[in-house]
């Protein structure tokens, strides 16, 4: 990885203008009524995946000011419009990697961060019991798809995260049914058993059926029962994959370990494979930790967190190369642990009860989802705007070193939100690309953390 420092002039640059970043994202003047139908039909999927992930941060904020019964009601939004996104998809004939891959971090941020967060309480094991449901979420978006019609591998995180949020307001929160709901929700959704579903709940008349009835008991929000409509539309799926022969709460190990006859050959191809993965998964805890962190008051430690998973992602990339272990599920596992990290955690570094400090969190983390959707180069040895990376690092440090100055940090935020968005080309020294250079920052790095009680150390 590189630093802010390696691009020369990186903020004054000639082809450099805070300002020009915006000159791509809009149609021309002169657009056409035909280019701005043929641009509303390509993104209106698009559109509704951005929602659900505005839902999704929507929730996140609430829980953190205490709004339980809000945050609820959000996730449930946002299973509305992921159930829309796709159908949308189809219908309009816009299906893409990019839309997909847009898909994915939207739910990724309701159904695995924002749900788990209805868990938290102050309590250890509740945290933990929050990381592992993440990691599950996490799991299944990088490596379960049955690749068949009409048959799912495990519960699909969405209706898990629909039970959850009912249950959570039709129990008053009952903290002991919510934990023993989110167990099995992490069971079922592990499973690697295939399971039929039926063709017709994914008829376009169904979905349009339970789309409209949701959209319903959104405005009978403040009437508690109303979700029960939710509860009772995930039932049908959740019911096939109880009843389902090949169904076994703990089976759902049965893959994810060596099995036993295992040689010590095929335990080392195993490390190797997934040396890298390790280091991003390292990643992704970092930031839910930091979440964690930001949300029980501990500033200082989250934004050490956030450095530590710096570290992480400057290793994982360097290790998977030379292991020759790179993979397309290893670098998706890299870009959701790079959103939880550089994304969601950095952002509530600046999180307070203030609304435009919430606008400006919601700001930051739809900037990294479009970078990390949208802007690759192409060229080695050259970035497209400032990676998410080093904006989350300067940040972090900026906070730290000044006291969690608000002022300097919204400040910092908004520079950093302007330079990834700029579509410009900044060449870096290919010197710090090298296995060397990221050898001594990695060691230095380590050896700042064990310092990190006095703060010039980041």
């Amino acid at each position: 990885m590189k630093s802010v420092l390696n691009s020369p002039g990186f903020g004054i640059t000639g082809s450099s203008g805070l300002f020009q970043c915006t000159n791509k994202l809009f149609l021309s003047d002169g657009a056409t009524g035909l280019q701005i139908k043929e641009f509303a039909r390509k993104n209106a999927a698009n559109a509704l995946s951005v929602g659900n992930m505005v839902m999704g941060m929507a929730s996140i904020l609430s829980s953190l000011n205490g709004h339980h019964h809000a945050a609820c009601w959000l996730v449930l939004i946002g299973y509305l419009l992921d159930l829309a996104d796709g159908a949308v998809a189809r219908r309009l004939g816009a299906c893409s990697a990019l839309g997909a891959k847009l898909d994915d971090f939207a739910d990724f941020t309701t159904f695995g961060i924002a749900t788990a967060l209805l868990l938290r309480t102050t309590d250890l094991l509740d945290n933990i019991l929050c990381m592992c449901y993440v990691l599950s979420v996490f799991v299944r978006l990088c490596f379960f798809s049955s690749g068949i019609p009409f048959v799912y591998r495990g519960l699909p995180c969405i209706y898990s995260s629909a039970i959850l949020a009912s249950a959570s307001m039709l129990s008053g929160r009952n903290l002991a049914m919510l934990r023993v709901i989110a167990v099995a929700m992490i069971l079922f959704m592990i499973s690697q058993n295939f399971y039929p579903h039926d063709r017709v709940l994914e008829s376009q008349a169904w979905k349009k059926a339970v789309f409209a009835g949701g959209v319903v008991m959104v405005f009978c929000s403040s009437f508690p029962p109303a979700c029960v409509y939710y509860l009772l539309c995930c039932e049908p799926e959740t019911i096939m994959i109880l009843l389902s022969p090949s169904s076994g709460l703990f089976q759902c190990t049965n893959k994810l370990f060596l099995s036993d006859g295992a040689t010590g050959l095929q335990i080392k191809e195993f490390a190797r494979k997934n040396a890298a993965n390790a280091l991003s998964v390292g990643n992704m805890v970092m930031g839910m930790a930091s979440i964690l962190s930001s949300i029980n008051g501990h500033h200082h430690a989250a934004c050490w967190l956030v450095l530590i998973g710096y570290l992480l992602d400057l290793a994982d990339g360097a290790v998977a190369r030379r292991l020759g272990a790179c993979s397309a599920s290893g670098a998706k596992l890299d870009d959701f642990a790079d959103f939880t990290t550089f994304g969601i955690a950095t952002a509530l570094l600046l999180r307070t009860s203030d609304l435009l400090d919430n606008i400006l969190c919601m700001c930051y983390v739809l900037i990294v989802l479009f970078r990390l959707c949208f802007f690759q180069s192409g060229i080695p040895f050259v970035f497209r705007g400032l990676p998410c990376t080093y904006s989350s690092a300067f940040l972090a440090s900026a906070s730290i070193l000044s006291g969690g100055n608000l002022a300097m940090r919204r400040v910092v935020a908004v520079a950093m939100i302007l330079f990834m968005i700029s579509q410009n080309f900044y060449p870096h020294d290919r010197v710090l690309e090298s296995q060397a250079w990221k050898k001594a920052v990695f060691a230095g790095g380590i050896v700042m953390v064990f310092c990190s009680s006095f703060p010039p150390a980041c």
